[in-house]
Formats: structure tokens, sequence, C-alpha cells
């Protein structure tokens, strides 16, 4: 008798074990009860600064600046190298018989 509850002790204390030390009180959704934080406001536009508190460059400095680029595809670091630059059609692909 005297094992018996000995080993129903340690199976209760082993389960015990895998508790959490302290579980937050779950609340169920559906609970109309059921308290929420209150919200919160922030507007979307905090720290927008608008585009006419800027500026704006001299038309010929920013053509300047392009052409320095390498043209509008310049912008792109070397990205598109290459693109738009005329390469001639292979004869598979020109539609040419021979």
């Amino acid at each position: 008798m005297q094992s018996r509850v000995l080993k129903t002790l340690c199976g209760v204390l082993s389960t015990l074990a895998w508790l959490p030390v302290s579980a937050p009180a779950q609340q169920h959704p559906a609970d109309p009860l059921a308290t929420t934080p209150p919200a919160a406001y922030r507007s979307a536009y905090e720290g927008y600064r608008p585009l006419r508190d800027q500026k704006p460059a001299s038309w010929r400095d920013a053509n300047d600046e392009v052409a320095r680029a390498g043209g509008h595809l310049g912008i792109f670091g070397g990205a598109h190298a290459g693109h738009g630059k005329a390469t001639p059609a292979s004869p598979s692909t020109s539609g040419a018989k021979k």
C-alpha cells in the first residue's frame, strides 16, 4: 500500500515539474468580460516631411549628375550594363533563310 502511494506521489510530482512556474491566466477570446489593453492612436503621417520642405536642385545640375553616372541606366550602378544596346540577330532567330 505504501509503495502504491509513493508511486502515485512521484508520478504527480514529475507531472507538475513540467508545468510552467507562473503561467499567466489565459482569457478565452469569446469571453465578453475579457479585458483588453487600451488602444493607442498613432498617426501614419508621424514624422512625414512634405516634398515642398526640400529645395529642388536646378535642372542643369540634375542633368549633369545623370550624365556623370552614364545616363539614366547608369544610375543603377551597372546592373543593366548592355541593356538597350543593339546586337546583331543570329541567323536562327532572324527568320532569314539561307
